[in-house]
């Protein structure tokens, strides 16, 4: 949703999504440890008025055509409410895009400029979460924004510096693939390889795409060369995604395999404390029902992580994630959103660790 203004034969366009949800949460108190999971509460519970899984966003973009090429170009400041800190913006803590286009449909888009990556993307717009929350992350002191299903079920696509080309034919195939600034490793459970990734080019991604006239079905990429002092390796990341209409309801299932590219987001937690790889998996699915301006949903993903010759019996195997959701629009501006989530965290010990959530907000797209 954006406003227009015309000028000589530019377009300017200004929109914005502004979002607040009161989050709810019964933390564990089981006294179980699952390391690398510390995004879940423990001990009493807690609660927070922040940011959902989409963050705040202000765009502003300009267009027009020259010699039958379109051309725009659009800055997104993506700031949380809580916090302005990036899920992993390569050590810039800047949540924002700033990216150009040039094509036409004869010979395709070139995208260049920070934007988020081609990997992932489709089960990320599908996640019903990006109007609400889905697992709170850090609810005592909250992220930029919330975790929606990312590393439960899928990993997170995130911001990247990028030269993409597309393309989109007639028959419903299109595809994407191009080249980005690598990403170091972070690590939210702090027994993960943190620092450079050494890479000495640019990491790929890429995808294909099929949609027709009840769905789609996709499978994105992506790769990484990794070199530390510690140890070398490639990463990579495939995924899957399919989704189907029936009238007014939509089922999306989806499924990824990775090795040493993460399961929350894009090397975060993805190696261990010698850079080690660790491999990870997951499914996603859903269901939703439109009726008038409310939508229904349900959605269930698990993520599951291999560990290494180092990582102890305790260390994160399986996390798995029920939402249940609700979300009402009102004059197509306003929405009012409730979830309630139920999700778990398990060692390979199989002790877990689980927190139920309740999360009601507010947001306003205009």
């Amino acid at each position: 949703m954006a406003n227009d203004i015309e000028y000589a034969d530019w377009t300017f366009s200004f929109g914005g999504y502004i979002n607040t949800h009161a989050i709810f949460v019964d933390c564990d108190t089981s006294g179980n440890t699952v390391a690398g999971n510390a995004l879940l509460c423990t001990g009493d519970d807690a609660a927070s008025v922040t940011n959902g899984y989409s963050p705040a966003s202000f765009n502003f973009s300009a267009s027009t055509e020259r010699d039958g090429f379109d051309i725009s170009a659009v800055l997104a400041i993506e700031p949380g409410t809580t916090d302005n800190a990036a899920f992993n913006g390569n050590g810039d803590n800047r949540a924002y895009r700033a990216y150009f286009t040039v094509g036409n449909d004869d010979y395709g888009t070139i995208k260049a400029g920070r934007d988020y990556g081609v990997f992932g993307i489709d089960i990320v717009l599908e996640d019903m979460s990006l109007g609400g929350v889905g697992a709170p992350a850090l609810v005592k002191s909250p992220l930029n924004t919330q975790l929606g299903a990312a590393g439960y079920g899928y990993i997170f696509t995130d911001r990247l510096s990028q030269i993409t080309y597309s393309y989109s034919a007639s028959n419903g195939i299109s595809g994407a693939f191009g080249i980005f600034q690598p990403l170091d490793f972070l690590s939210f459970g702090g027994n993960g390889y943190v620092g450079d990734s050494g890479s000495k080019q640019p990491g790929f991604h890429g995808k294909l795409r099929y949609d027709h006239d009840s769905g789609y079905i996709s499978s994105t990429f992506l790769q990484q060369d990794i070199s530390t002092p510690l140890n070398s390796y490639s990463a990579y990341g495939v995924d899957v995604t399919a989704t189907l209409n029936i009238a007014n309801n939509r089922l999306v299932i989806s499924a990824f395999n990775a090795d040493g590219l993460g399961y929350y987001g894009l090397f975060i937690d993805a190696a261990d404390v010698n850079a080690v790889p660790r491999k990870s998996s997951g499914w996603f699915t859903q269901a939703t029902h439109t009726r008038g301006a409310t939508k229904f949903g349900v959605n269930y993903g698990v993520s599951q992580v291999d560990r290494t010759a180092t990582d102890t019996p305790l260390q994160l195997d399986e996390q798995k994630k029920l939402t249940l959701g609700v979300y009402r629009t009102f004059w197509q501006h306003f929405t009012l959103a409730a979830e309630f989530s139920d999700i778990t965290a398990s060692n390979h010990q199989n002790e877990e660790i689980k927190n139920t959530a309740f999360s009601v907000g507010l947001a306003l797209a205009f």
